[in-house]
């Protein structure tokens, strides 16, 4: 039984007893033949369907033109968030790039062989400054805005991150306004583990050559497949209660409950989630 049908039939059979009045609606005979123009018939008709074609005036969403920059190598990944964009580029390359300034452009290394980063999952959170970069080896790298080339996460290494759930807390309160940590946040690997780490460009020194930053699985999911989404939002009455989404190829997983204070936590235990 077709939409249609269902729509007739459940008008037919609509009676108000306390009047024995019938609520006679719309044939199906009628709607098929007020649709000899499309769907947008159907709408000038005020009879519940709306059009989703777009007028001949209306301007697209979404445009596409060229811009004047030439890629020195081949892109294997990118980000774009708060008008900067990050172009990860065979040669174990990052560029990153301020849309509003696209004549500034940044270049930083990947500590890895030129010609071994094949293919490369990029992370850029909502304010542009933290860069999480994964490859399908397990190889992890965290790259900050200002510096010279990534760090290796060697307490990540051999987990594949597969998608990234920001803390809009770190931008979204004015209580550490300078701070440039992203507070604690939740990513999902390949074989259906979510960890929560922070990121924490200050924690140590600027020029080190790798990032001791540690990750915590708080959860694995009960069908063991990639994760390909996760997100985390706090409830608007209680900053402390929040709501998870993780998606899969074929599921997808709400998780409600109460997160520990960043501030009363341990600095080298995480137990937020």
């Amino acid at each position: 039984m077709s939409l249609l049908d269902d729509y007739a039939e459940y008008q037919s059979s609509s009676v108000h007893r306390g009047n024995d009045v019938v609520a006679q609606g719309p044939s199906l005979n009628s709607l098929s033949g007020n649709a000899t123009s499309g769907v947008g018939a159907m709408a000038a008709d005020s009879d519940g369907f709306i059009t989703t074609t777009l007028d001949a005036e209306d301007a697209p969403v979404f445009s596409l033109d060229t811009v004047q920059f030439q890629v020195p190598n081949k892109i294997i990944s990118l980000s774009v968030s708060n008008d900067i964009l990050v172009l990860v580029i065979e040669g174990a390359k990052i560029l990153r790039i301020k849309l509003q300034e696209a004549h500034n452009i940044v270049e930083a290394d990947i500590p890895l062989s030129p010609t071994s980063l094949r293919a490369c999952n990029a992370f850029l959170d909502p304010t542009g400054r933290h860069l999480l970069l994964s490859t399908p080896q397990g190889e992890n790298f965290y790259y900050y805005e200002g510096w010279d080339s990534a760090k290796p996460l060697s307490k990540m290494k051999s987990m594949e991150i597969t998608a990234v759930a920001w803390n809009h807390m770190a931008w979204s309160t004015a209580s550490l306004p300078s701070s440039s940590t992203t507070r604690t946040i939740l990513f999902g690997t390949h074989d259906g583990r979510i960890y929560e780490t922070e990121l924490r460009p200050g924690s140590g020194d600027a020029k080190a050559k790798r990032s001791d930053l540690p990750a915590r699985c708080v959860a694995e999911l009960p069908v063991r497949e990639r994760v390909t989404g996760i997100a985390m939002e706090p409830f608007p009455a209680r900053r402390k209660q929040h709501l998870v989404l993780i998606a899969t190829g074929t599921r997808i997983y709400q998780v409600i409950g109460a997160a520990t204070d960043l501030e009363s936590r341990s600095n080298d235990r995480l137990a937020v989630f």
